[in-house]
């Protein structure tokens, strides 16, 4: 039973970012306003949230980096299905859906996107500690 709920939500984990590395491939600009950067940047001094999240996000748009990103979810997501490379893609997905989570807190904050991409984080540590012995053999090797 614990194996069939580990499977399951692995595959819907891996579909969403395999939906979600697919999504980031257009480049689709967040809309900021010209108003929004003067009042923010220039008259306050500040790249507070949105408008710091938004030339972030379009400055890694524009660059191809979400693309790099992009391509590495699809990966992560492919090797997430495949039984036997499953704790590897969850492995890759580990540090990309951690930057996810701490672009939203330190740069967008807005509390629905930092509950849903920290659920998003706990459940791949919680689906990688499925595998913990693998994982303290490799940890804990002995020295000969």
């Amino acid at each position: 039973m614990k194996t069939v709920i580990h499977t399951s939500l692995t595959l819907v984990l891996a579909f969403f970012f395999i939906y979600k590395g697919f999504d980031k491939i257009p480049i689709k600009l967040k809309d900021i306003s010209k108003d929004e950067i003067v009042n923010t940047i220039i008259e306050k001094n500040s790249y507070e949230a949105p408008v710091g999240y938004k030339i972030t996000m379009n400055t890694f748009r524009q660059s191809g980096f979400l693309r790099m990103i992009a391509f590495f979810q699809i990966f992560a997501g492919i090797l997430m299905i495949i039984p036997k490379t499953r704790l590897l893609g969850l492995l890759l997905l580990l540090p990309i859906i951690f930057n996810i989570f701490g672009m939203h807190v330190f740069f967008d904050n807005r509390i629905g996107e930092n509950i849903e991409t920290g659920i998003l984080l706990a459940l791949n540590i919680s689906l990688c500690l499925f595998y913990y012995k693998q994982l303290l053999k490799v940890v804990l090797i002995k020295k000969s």
